[in-house]
């Protein structure tokens, strides 16, 4: 994980380094998704909360909204980020009835985002909140060499101007070992850089996944 937050006020701010300067450590979080496919087509719905906490005595000032935590001072934060996610595809290219497919990705990705810090021994606490949408363009591809099991593989991000980026990729494995039931695992990750002056996040995730879930 790398994550930097950044929050000013009247012009004075920290670049505050989350498992640097706070300890906010490695973690999972759950995810949800609903998918609806139609010949080539596909539209998907995702929702993923991302939640870390750190309590640690700081080694620098830090100065975030305004308030400033100095150096050796125990600080107790919280980051969530939650991340909804519509995308569709159309996989025109298809190969021997589906063995292999691919097409565009268009997505729209909402994010809403939440850190807060404490000090209790300076009777200090601020919490702030940052809102951002962001379009994604990109490509799916998909293998399916039996029909109990598919293979996966996207990319998509955009850069629009100085309001931000975001850039996500997912490479997943799906074996149906029964008629409506599906196991996932594989391999994602996520580069969010949003700014909303005067503040901004830069939020880099990586790492792999398990999940189960019906098929009708």
């Amino acid at each position: 994980m790398a994550t930097r937050v950044r929050v000013e006020s009247n012009g004075f701010g920290t670049d505050i380094d989350a498992r640097r300067d706070l300890g906010m450590p490695d973690t999972n979080f759950p995810a949800a998704a609903v998918e609806l496919r139609h010949g080539r087509s596909r539209l998907r719905f995702d929702y993923v909360r991302i939640g870390y906490s750190g309590d640690q005595t700081v080694t620098r000032t830090v100065v975030f909204g305004g308030r400033e935590y100095t150096g050796g001072t125990r600080v107790i934060s919280d980051l969530e980020v939650r991340h909804l996610q519509l995308g569709w595809s159309y996989q025109f290219i298809d190969v021997h009835e589906g063995f292999f497919r691919l097409g565009p990705l268009a997505e729209i990705n909402g994010f809403l985002l939440r850190g807060s810090l404490a000090a209790p021994s300076l009777s200090l606490q601020r919490a702030e909140d940052l809102k951002v949408g962001l379009p994604t363009i990109g490509a799916l591809m998909t293998i399916q060499p039996h029909r109990a099991i598919e293979i996966s593989a996207q990319l998509a991000g955009l850069k629009v101007g100085d309001y931000g980026s975001f850039v996500g990729s997912d490479a997943a494995l799906k074996v149906r070992p029964w008629k409506h039931l599906v196991l996932t695992a594989g391999y994602r990750t996520f580069n969010l850089n949003a700014r909303v002056s005067p503040d901004f996040a830069h939020i880099r995730l990586g790492g792999p996944f398990v999940g189960a879930g019906l098929r009708f």
